[in-house]
């Protein structure tokens, strides 16, 4: 019979915490891959400067102030959890091997935590909205005629429709600083034990609880260094177009944003198509002009 005193169930609880920890660096996150992190001290972050940056431009008398947002993205931080009980009588009967397991997939499942929220927004740009009002993925982001964002308003797309039946693509840049999407991490996955021989839920239930906690939450960044191609076959003809449409965008006052697409992100049913379209030499007894000109992405995630 285990003995349940103090001093065991401090033992034990240092023993799930470094498991816990080992657990969190067995996989490495993908998130980063769209992601830019942005740390968190408050309960909700404000985003005042998404459509507030402006381009240099050549200082001719007073500056060309431009005021930023003051309704800006708004990223409200939640909490999050995984909890487990662990049974007295596995203390009584040395039975506890298996939650040094259980709590190393406790802590790997803790690291995909920002994975699950990041890849999730990007798939549902289609139909939730970014900073500019649009639909993340729209036909219609606004660009305004002068550089402080007023004046007369034309559209700018980052989807492309087509009527196939086939898997969305993106094309994202992430050369620069700003990525399509944000993560914003209030507190790091943490392990909490509850292992006291006083506790009330041993008393009531005859369990010890103990399980991750994390807050944080991610948002849509710049939706002008990510492009969806919706029901588009994924081809050379069709990720040519896509790459022009992102090279041709502009910020308010028609100055380009020198988008330089840098990377093909599928999901895994056009993995085969994606990885011939960017490594085969020769396709269809003609030489691939996009062999190695982008970073391939294949995450499991997407639908």
């Amino acid at each position: 019979m285990g003995q349940i005193n103090d001093t065991t169930l401090k033992a034990l609880t240092l023993s799930l915490r470094s498991e816990f920890n080992e657990g969190l660096k067995m996989k490495a996150p993908t998130w980063r891959k769209i992601a830019m992190y942005m740390p968190s001290t408050t309960a909700t972050n404000m985003y005042s400067w998404l459509k507030g940056i402006p381009m240099m431009q050549e200082w001719i008398g007073e500056r060309a102030l431009r005021e930023l947002d003051k309704d800006g993205l708004v990223i409200v931080n939640k909490t999050f959890e995984a909890t487990v009980g662990v049974p007295r009588t596995d203390f009584e009967d040395d039975q506890l091997g298996q939650y040094r397991v259980v709590s190393r997939h406790l802590g790997e499942n803790a690291a995909k935590l920002p994975d699950q929220l990041v890849w999730k927004l990007l798939e549902d740009g289609l139909t939730n909205r970014c900073f500019d009002g649009q639909c993340f993925f729209d036909a219609e982001h606004p660009l305004y005629s002068n550089a402080n964002g007023t004046g007369n308003i034309t559209f700018q797309s980052n989807l492309t429709k087509g009527n196939d039946d086939v898997p969305t693509w993106y094309v994202i840049d992430d050369s620069g600083t700003f990525k399509p999407i944000i993560w914003q991490e209030r507190l790091a996955p943490e392990i909490e034990a509850k292992f006291s021989t006083n506790f009330e839920m041993v008393f009531m239930r005859d369990i010890y609880p103990y399980g991750a906690r994390a807050r944080g939450n991610a948002g849509y960044g710049f939706w002008q260094v990510a492009h969806a191609a919706v029901k588009t076959p994924l081809n050379g003809e069709n990720l040519a177009a896509v790459i022009k449409k992102m090279r041709n965008l502009k910020t308010d006052g028609d100055q380009h944003l020198d988008i330089r697409p840098t990377t093909l992100i599928v999901p895994s049913q056009l993995e085969v198509a994606a990885t011939k379209l960017l490594k085969a030499d020769i396709i269809d007894s003609t030489s691939n002009v996009w062999a190695g000109k982008l970073d391939l992405h294949v995450e499991s995630r997407l639908s």
